[in-house]
């Protein structure tokens, strides 16, 4: 081939146009969530520095004063499933954080590059489901109860202990 440089270059082109440049975020709010009240999304452009060292109230300020990190704010309504659509931002990972009444454990979750083109980010009461639940389904014939397994206590065998070796004094000396 008379330029293998062009054909590098159309190969890195490709795999860079293929990045998503947009993320969808489909959020799984049940009926219980944040006790019934509705409660904002944030996304936010942050470095992981910042990420880790904000607090709560420092975003929660971000919904009535954004600042250029702040990419969507959206509300939340319990019960309902809700759906959007960010810009991915170019070097910069997204933070998406969810504002609860009384946050409880886990609620707001970094996404770093590579920056997928979908997330599913399932709610609980007061905070982010942090454990993915299971997709299979058992079918209907193996109804069985799963036993938890059977511990036995481990076996030891006591010390063998060996008394003194004594020897009798020898008559012939």
């Amino acid at each position: 081939m008379r330029f293998p440089w062009l054909l590098m270059l159309a190969l890195a082109l490709g795999t860079v146009a293929c990045a998503p440049t947009h993320l969808s975020i489909h959020v799984n709010s049940p009926q219980g969530t944040n006790q019934g009240r509705p409660l904002h999304m944030v996304v936010r452009a942050v470095d992981s520095q910042r990420y880790m060292t904000e607090f709560y109230a420092d975003v929660a300020e971000r919904v009535v004063h954004p600042d250029d990190s702040v990419v969507q704010t959206l509300v939340i309504y319990p019960g309902e499933k809700t759906q959007t659509r960010v810009k991915i931002p170019e070097e910069s990972p997204l933070a998406i954080s969810f504002l609860f009444t009384t946050p409880d454990g886990a609620w707001q979750v970094l996404l770093d590059s590579p920056i997928p083109g979908r997330v599913d980010i399932e709610l609980e009461e007061s905070r982010i489901r942090t454990d993915a639940p299971s997709k299979r389904k058992k079918p209907k014939g193996d109804a069985k109860k799963e036993e938890s397994p059977k511990l036995e206590p481990p076996k030891v065998e006591p010390p063998k202990v060996e008394g003194p070796k004594v020897e009798a004094p020898s008559a012939g000396k």
